[in-house]
């Protein structure tokens, strides 16, 4: 006696013992690599004025095969390549909701994805004559960025001293560590004049300690 294995996909297969000189194969069914595939991801920038947590909602769209059954999995959030938050799945609709707190993980550029997914699919099984299930692991590379961003103040004077006039900018910026609005040091800040429906650049400057003025 000899023993004949037949393997598919993850290693899910049959094993038949098979009598000597009656030895027989089949060639086993094609395994779906990508039974579902994430398209996209739907999330929104936040803009805070408190160290307090947020619940982000995150929604991934998604197309599946017809050989598709069922799936599950985690979808990373993370900032500057650091885990913030794992999102998990089931099923073809991913919708959950992500814990971001700008006091311990920063201001700045979040990413959603990618994600690790474990999908179940269908598959005919030429040696039984009967459709079965398998499962395949692989990771989906679909990602988004979104930006979490302090609430701003803002206030610009004008002073005439003859003819000049000078303006005066004064800006702060909620910093969630510090748990307190702090003085806004910003490269390439525009001061801008309304005139009539639009708004006009007059300077661009750069702000030190919160201020900076222009004439």
């Amino acid at each position: 006696m000899r023993k004949t294995t037949f393997r598919r996909g993850l290693g899910l297969g049959a094993s038949i013992m098979l009598a000597a000189g009656l030895a027989f194969t089949a060639a086993p069914a094609q395994a779906s690599e990508r039974p579902i595939d994430i398209t996209g991801y739907k999330v929104s920038d936040v803009t805070v004025a408190d160290s307090n947590c947020r619940n982000i909602s995150v929604t991934a769209t998604t197309k599946v095969k017809s050989d598709f059954v069922d799936s599950y999995g985690s979808v990373d959030v993370t900032r500057n390549g650091g885990l913030v938050y794992s999102l998990w799945f089931d099923g073809r609709k991913i919708t959950d909701r992500a814990m971001i707190c700008p006091s311990f993980s920063g201001l700045g550029t979040y990413k959603v994805g990618p994600a690790d997914i474990n999908a179940k699919f269908k598959y005919y099984d030429s040696v039984f004559g009967q459709y079965r299930n398998d499962y395949s692991d692989y990771t989906d590379n679909t990602s988004k960025k979104f930006q979490v961003r302090g609430k701003t103040k803002s206030t610009l004077t004008a002073k005439r001293v003859g003819s000049k006039v000078t303006l005066t900018a004064k800006a702060q910026v909620f910093a969630p560590e510090k748990y307190r609005y702090a003085q806004y040091n910003g490269v390439g800040t525009k001061v801008q004049v309304k005139s009539g429906k639009t708004w006009k650049t007059v300077k661009t400057v750069n702000l030190k300690k919160g201020q900076a003025a222009s004439l």
